[in-house]
């Protein structure tokens, strides 16, 4: 009996880390955004990062001029809070200055991407459209 109740006890705690792993990795994908000051689209593929964290590459823009961000990473770090289900802490780099972001998902399913500097209040939101697949 004591043996059953171990085995129900660490399928259970894996499960719990299955299930959290699963809502922090829904943040993955590629995801459609726009620059209303320079009126350009792009497309970024945010993926995890070696080290456990997320970051974001560009991997189209629908402006030729803007060809060569494509394949640089412009966003590090984004870690998940599971309380908050937000990922915090990140770094995106815009317009050649460091800022810091967070992001969460809006009500209407949208990426709500935040960029600031020292405190959250002084920064600028985009609300980025997720797609299926890369864009050619």
């Amino acid at each position: 009996m004591k043996r059953l109740l171990i085995t129900v006890f660490i399928v259970l705690c894996q499960v719990g880390v299955i299930f959290s792993q699963t809502r922090a990795d829904d943040l993955l994908g590629y995801y459609l955004t726009y620059d209303p000051k320079t009126n350009d689209k792009a497309q970024l593929e945010i993926y995890r990062a070696a080290n456990g964290t997320y970051e974001a590459k560009v991997v189209w823009v629908e402006n030729k001029k803007n060809s060569a961000q494509v394949g640089t990473v412009q966003i590090r770090n984004l870690t998940y809070d599971s309380k908050t289900k937000e990922w915090k802490n990140g770094k995106v780099t815009y317009d050649g200055s460091e800022y810091s972001m967070n992001v969460s998902f809006s009500d209407d399913g949208r990426l709500k991407a935040r960029g600031f500097l020292g405190i959250s209040l002084l920064g600028k939101t985009q609300y980025w459209t997720k797609e299926k697949e890369l864009r050619k």
